[in-house]
């Protein structure tokens, strides 16, 4: 729903190392810098699955962990390095990467660009969690729908979630129905005349 950030390629509820689900997004093309635009956007899904639990769970956990730290990164980012924040403007605060930056006496700024660095920093996060919630609460039966398509089918591609935003059904196996079908072809007994590989005939029909 956010035309800034990348196209959604999946999302999935299959556990992946310490995540218990992931989304994919694919780029459009190649993408050698960030716009500001894009940046907001990233923000606001950074905190949707957040959002999410406390919404439909009535409690959070410490699964957005990861997601929290990207957002907190990339906004640090676009004030201390990118100058795109609205009070501090084009200036780079972050710290020399070639050394340690507390090594001669700390950042190279007084405290009080440091507090402004802070409240820019929260600002972002703030505008992008509010954001996201409000964007949530307008669809909040499209989040459901697509919560319970998860849970039955386990990862959906973009196809299967623009259906779903529109308010269709899929129509498609789920993994049970898959593996209910593969399963049954392995109990399936042999055509009495289709010689096994214990035949004497080979594969051209000739005798051995």
């Amino acid at each position: 729903m956010l035309k800034d950030a990348d196209p959604l390629h999946k999302v999935s509820i299959i556990p992946r190392g310490p995540m218990g689900g992931a989304t994919f997004a694919l780029p459009e093309k190649d993408r050698l810098y960030y716009s500001r635009k894009f940046c907001l956007a990233e923000l606001q899904i950074c905190y949707g699955g957040r959002i999410a639990e406390s919404m439909f769970c009535d409690d959070i956990t410490s699964g957005a962990r990861s997601d929290i730290k990207q957002a907190t990164m990339l906004a640090r980012g676009m004030v201390m390095e990118w100058g795109m924040g609205e009070q501090l403007g084009p200036v780079n605060y972050a710290p020399d990467n070639s050394g340690d930056p507390y090594l001669y006496g700390g950042p190279d700024f007084s405290q009080k660009t440091s507090e402004m660095i802070d409240n820019e920093v929260r600002k972002l996060i703030d505008t992008a969690y509010n954001s996201a919630l409000e964007l949530l609460k307008a669809n909040r039966d499209k989040a459901e729908a697509l919560a319970k398509a998860l849970l039955k089918y386990e990862t959906l591609d973009a196809e299967d979630v623009k259906i779903i935003l529109a308010g269709g059904h899929l129509e498609k196996p789920t993994i049970s129905d898959l593996l209910a079908k593969e399963e049954n072809k392995s109990d399936t007994p042999k055509d009495a005349d289709q010689p096994d590989n214990d035949s004497d005939t080979d594969p051209f029909g000739q005798l051995k």
